[in-house]
């Protein structure tokens, strides 16, 4: 590290002169504030001392202020006042202003001093004062007058005065004391601002000579550090800059990679074509949707600057990420040489928004793309701000499984159209056969047609429940509060729900609760929806003399609510398939009297249920073999 020089720099002068420049203005003040305080206070002291002395020639004179002792009262004055020019000055006047006695001058050849200042203040208020030149004894006098008397029966009044050099002179020692001490402090404060200029500027131009080496780039200098005063802590400021400056790269570097990890590990595409629609960024879900070349350092668009047209085959893509003639991204020559810049558009394109249909290795994908004008920064000139460059963000959303979802709705709405079709057309049916019968003579098979409007009336009603119950609990599960639920009251409403149709087909019931296992966490309304729909299903496909039981039992932090039949059963490869919506194991949808028609459902019971059992954190599983029976095990959490 190179010395600092020795000799004193601007700064050094900066602070000396300002520090003494500072201390003499601050002594001269203080000098000057001084000397007025004790000026004021030695003439407050003076006008007291006249006033007083005034005061004591009154007893005295009292009741003698009169013309015809003028000659006395002249000796009285001469005597108290004394013959020296810088003594007290005393006159004795008369209430008319006539002058009776003075310690200094001849009364007889005086004027009258019923003009005076001091002397009609003192006959108004009791005393005034008066700084003036003396025509009588030629010279400056201070003077005091005090009255004797009342003021509505005055005598007269009594004025001492003394001469203002006089009072000068008793201030000059001290006003040179003061100014002596004064200078003598300057000359040590302009000693001590020298030696602290000094001291303050060393560390300052070594200081300044380490920045001006880490300005440029020479990041091994280092400032000393000693002591802990303001100095100390710029010396370790730079030094800590230093520190920082040497790992800003590092940062740097790292904000990079984390922000290139990010876009690797982003599930949605990203594209960013520059001003002249040339691929700057593109991440490797882009590359995976657009079946873009392996994205290494060989072939990453970035690195090589791929046009669009010759990395991204998609004519859809193309057309969303290149510019259009005369917008703001345009930079052809042959389409904005000849533009004045001010009138290049400032303002982006709309945003642009389209579902597109790609292959990838042999497979259709759905996919959302959304593109939009961006400001980079890197493409602004920096000597005109007349116009911005823009470039262009594309982002690919896979929404194939959205798709499907959507698909699923739309079959949903298709079956739902069909299943609701076919009751209502047997209904229409029914009752256009019925309005051209006659009643009297055909009653017989009009009462067939009207059982058939009947149960058909009676399958619709309950496919619109279950429509409405299949919405409600898919759409907005979170509605329903959880709480603990007692089982043994939800079966019990179901039995009674269930005992005509139990008792219609002969079946019998078992119903056993667990004292482990009584109550569940979990919603009453979902709860009877599920075991309703469960226990009817279990009543439809159980041959008369059969069985539906209800249980439950302990399964670890949960409990099984089972519903068991000794039905027909579900063979193996419908099992998968039953949760669907409108998904019958007996597909027959005619035979109208038959009895499969008579036990075919609306084929959304276990949709109900399944939805149901999620909207409670539970789940549904279901066991069951052709001839054997079926059993439905929901599980829920345990009640609290």
């Amino acid at each position: 590290m190179p010395e600092a020089p020795t000799k004193p720099g601007r700064f050094f002068w900066k602070v000396f002169l300002g520090n003494a420049t500072l201390l003499g203005l601050v002594l001269g003040a203080c000098g000057w504030l001084l000397l007025r305080e004790f000026e004021q206070l030695h003439n407050r002291e003076l006008t007291e001392n006249l006033r007083a002395q005034a005061a004591a020639v009154i007893p005295f004179i009292r009741d003698k202020l009169t013309p015809s002792n003028a000659p006395e009262l002249d000796r009285l004055a001469k005597e108290l006042g004394g013959s020296e020019a810088d003594g007290v000055r005393v006159t004795l006047i008369s209430v008319d202003g006539l002058v009776l006695g003075d310690s200094e001058a001849d009364p007889a050849i005086m004027e009258s001093h019923d003009d005076r200042q001091e002397i009609q203040q003192a006959l108004a208020e009791g005393w005034g004062q008066k700084t003036r030149w003396s025509q009588t004894v030629s010279r400056e006098l201070r003077y005091v007058a005090v009255r004797i008397g009342s003021v509505d029966d005055p005598q007269g009044v009594v004025r001492v005065a003394m001469a203002v050099r006089t009072i000068g002179a008793r201030a000059d020692s001290v006003e040179r004391l003061v100014w002596t001490v004064a200078l003598v402090i300057l000359v040590a404060a302009i000693l001590l601002a020298l030696g602290l200029a000094r001291l303050w500027s060393n560390p300052i131009r070594r200081i300044t000579t380490i920045a001006h080496r880490l300005s440029r780039g020479d990041l091994s200098a280092r400032a000393p550090v000693t002591g802990s005063d303001e100095v100390a802590i710029l010396a370790k400021s730079l030094n800590d800059m230093r520190e920082h400056l040497s790992t800003q790269l590092d940062t740097i570097d790292r904000q990079k990679r984390t922000l290139e990890a990010l876009l690797t590990q982003l599930h949605e595409g990203v594209v960013v074509v520059g001003p002249d629609a040339r691929i700057v960024l593109l991440n490797p879900a882009a590359a995976r949707l657009l079946n873009v070349a392996s994205h290494d350092s060989n072939t990453n668009p970035l690195a090589s600057g791929a046009t669009v047209e010759g990395c991204i085959t998609q004519h859809e893509i193309q057309m969303m990420l290149l510019p259009e003639s005369g917008s703001p991204m345009s930079t052809d020559p042959a389409k904005r040489g000849n533009e004045d810049p001010s009138t290049v558009p400032e303002t982006e394109r709309p945003p642009q928004e389209s579902r597109l249909e790609l292959r990838r290795n042999g497979d259709v994908i759905s996919v959302l793309a959304r593109a939009w004008d961006i400001a980079l920064p890197s493409f602004e000139s920096s000597s005109r701000r007349t116009g911005r460059s823009f470039g262009r963000l594309l982002v690919l959303t896979d929404i194939t499984e959205l798709a499907k979802t959507i698909q699923m709705k739309s079959d949903f709405v298709a079956n739902a159209s069909h299943e609701l079709r076919t009751p209502l057309s047997a209904i229409r049916a029914s009752v256009e056969t019925l309005l051209t019968m006659n009643l009297a003579e055909e009653h017989q098979a009009a009462d067939r047609f009207v059982r058939m409007v009947d149960r058909h009336s009676a399958h619709l009603e309950e496919m619109v429940a279950d429509l409405l119950d299949l919405s409600r609990v898919e759409t907005a599960p979170g509605t329903f509060s959880l709480r603990s639920v007692q089982l043994s009251s939800v079966i019990a409403g179901v039995r009674s729900r269930r005992a005509e149709s139990l008792t219609a087909k002969n079946l019998s019931w078992q119903s056993d609760i667990a004292d482990d296992a009584a109550a569940v966490t979990g919603n009453d309304q979902l709860l009877s929806l599920i075991l309703d729909n469960l226990v009817d299903n279990a009543i439809k496909f159980t041959e008369p003399g059969g069985r539906v039981a209800v249980s439950s039992k302990r399964d670890g932090q949960a409990v099984a609510i089972e519903v068991a039949d000794t039905g027909c059963g579900i063979p193996a490869a419908d099992q998968e398939r039953v949760f669907e919506r409108f998904f019958q194991v007996e597909r027959s949808r005619s035979g109208t009297g038959s009895e499969s028609a008579e036990r075919r459902g609306t084929g959304l019971g276990l949709a109900i249920v399944r939805h149901a059992a999620a909207a409670m954190q539970g789940t549904v599983r279901l066991a069951s073999a052709p001839g054997k029976g079926t059993c439905v095990t929901v599980t829920l959490p345990v009640g609290q």
